[in-house]
């Protein structure tokens, strides 16, 4: 029979037909190509060239092994099993799937081992495996041949680390009551203000990393994912030191913005706000020492502290702080975006869209809460009026022994309901404006080669618009949904009495309506949503 060969190394296999015997070689994996493991078409090829004279199981291990070895499978050399697993015994090395790691282990037992270092140098090298050889290990292994031991190890790629934004100004510490040693709360400093001077630090941006290749046993790169940037932003009356520190460039109030903070300076007024200073209208925080007087109005961007009382004037701010009280005289309004702090209220017309804090008592005023009311220190009451709260209402006293009438409601927000429907009005009007321009932009492209020179900066514009107002969109729906989830926690509200809530109240609680006849003490009013009533529990 004169020689043949059929298969190639990039088939996978190759049977050499001699005088000598037929020889066969599997060769092992090459770029990720499947190994080759049709025993099928081995055996056919055999038979088609009247190959009788093999042994199956042979073949079988001859393909499990796919280490590139020419093997005779005919004649003298095969002639026995015996014989053939003699020579099989070499190490085998078997790379995992992920290319991190190679192993070698022997199927024999010490008496059949006689390999150097070298020979598995040489074999590791047949592999193409060139990372992270631990001849130690190898060693090892030859010392100890029976064992399974990993003799490379790749390196694993590590990603880069985002870049952050460090504050050095605590807002976290924004509303909460200073405490002494001793455990005791002082209400008088509630940290509303968190002021800077020139030159200090507000934030930091720690810089994004690179990260750090990796390689596979192979000697193949392994790449990394970089960090992502941030932007370091500048707020009003603000400066970049460099690409990485932010610095106040006045002295004034710090102020957290979301992604930014900015300084507002701070307006002090050592008298009341009469006729000698006019109304104030101020960008920044203010501080007035004496009185807001009857006719007058304070607006600040910024908080507002009252050193006295606010006698019938309006103020509106973010945070509003009335050390003396509030008297309203049935024309005074105080409006707050955040918090009102006050010793008391009376015939006063007060709205925040965070919580109202009252030290003392509430008398015959509309107080309007998009949280919480807390009227829980001295008298800690509410006598006559309408108290209105998102959440919650939290009291010692309702009402008063005489039965003033007093109404008491929680579980709705008519601010947050108002932002609610204009929010979602304005993205419905949005969303109309966008489609126009999606249609218009069609019809534009299927006129692009008859445009007039109008026409194409009409749909350039059209063009520019589309995207800013689709961001629009996607953020305004994102702040739809926060508002949506507010809404639906106000479904647990309560209100809380520590002491008695007396005759002559009304309760609302979630659209649930409740009038107390009898004193009831120490008590919480909750909806009973299966039935649609109040339920008293224990406070």
């Amino acid at each position: 029979m004169p020689d043949t060969t059929i298969g190639s190394k990039s088939e996978g296999y190759l049977l050499e037909f001699l005088d000598t015997g037929v020889f066969l070689t599997i060769f092992p994996p090459e770029n990720e190509i499947p190994l080759f493991t049709d025993i099928t078409l081995l055996c056919a090829i055999l038979k088609k060239h009247n190959i009788k004279d093999y042994n199956i199981k042979y073949l079988l291990k001859i393909l499990q092994k796919h280490d590139g070895t020419r093997t005779q499978i005919t004649g003298i050399e095969a002639s026995s099993e015996e014989v053939i697993e003699k020579k099989e015994l070499i190490p085998v090395i078997e790379i995992s799937k992920d290319r991190m790691k190679a192993a070698i282990y022997f199927e024999g037992g010490d008496d059949a081992f006689h390999f150097d270092k070298n020979y598995i140098l040489q074999q590791l090298s047949d592999k193409k495996i060139t990372y992270g050889i631990n001849e130690k290990a190898i060693e090892e292994f030859i010392k100890y041949p029976t064992q399974r031991i990993v003799i490379a190890r790749g390196k694993h790629a590590v990603n880069g680390k985002n870049a952050y934004i460090k504050n050095h100004v605590d807002f976290s510490r924004k509303g909460r009551p200073s405490e002494s040693n001793y455990g005791k709360v002082d209400y008088k400093d509630l940290n509303l203000f968190f002021l800077v001077s020139k030159g200090d630090v507000l934030s930091e941006r720690i810089p994004q990393t690179k990260g750090e290749k990796g390689m596979n046993v192979m000697g193949q790169e392994i790449a990394c994912r970089p960090g992502k940037p941030i932007p370091l932003v500048k707020g009003k009356n603000t400066e970049l030191l460099n690409e990485n520190i932010l610095i106040a460039a006045i002295d004034g109030q710090a102020v957290d913005e979301g992604n930014r903070i900015s300084v507002d300076p701070k307006l002090d007024i050592n008298s009341d706000v009469d006729l000698s200073t006019g109304n104030i209208d101020f960008n920044g925080s203010v501080f007035i020492r004496g009185n807001i007087q009857d006719g007058f109005s304070v607006k600040a961007e910024g908080d507002i502290e009252i050193g006295g009382t606010v006698s019938g004037g309006t103020v509106e701010g973010r945070n509003i702080h009335v050390n003396g009280g509030i008297l309203g005289m049935r024309r005074g309004k105080v409006l707050a975006r955040e918090d009102i702090h006050t010793t008391f209220v009376e015939n006063a017309d007060i709205t925040a869209e965070r919580n109202v804090y009252i030290s003392d008592v509430s008398l015959h005023s509309l107080i309007n809460a998009g949280k919480q009311i807390i009227i829980t220190e001295k008298r800690g009451q509410i006598v006559g009026g309408y108290a209105i709260a998102g959440m919650s209402i939290d009291v010692k006293v309702l009402g008063n022994i005489v039965n003033v009438a007093t109404k008491v409601e929680v579980g709705i927000n008519p601010i947050i309901n108002n932002k609610y429907k204009a929010l979602a009005s304005n993205i419905e009007k949005a969303k109309k404006q966008l489609k126009s321009i999606k249609n218009a932009l069609i019809i534009f492209n299927e006129k692009a080669d008859k445009l007039t020179t109008m026409q194409k900066m009409k749909f350039s514009e059209l063009k520019r618009t589309q995207f800013p107002l689709a961001g629009e969109i996607e953020r305004k729906e994102k702040e739809l949904s926060i508002i949506s989830k507010q809404l639906q926690n106000m479904k647990h509200a309560y209100i809380r009495v520590n002491d008695v809530a007396y005759p002559g109240v009304k309760l609302v609680v979630s659209s649930c309506l409740y009038t107390v006849q009898t004193e009831t003490k120490h008590c919480t009013f909750l909806a009973d949503e299966s039935c649609g009533t109040v339920k008293i529990s224990p406070y």
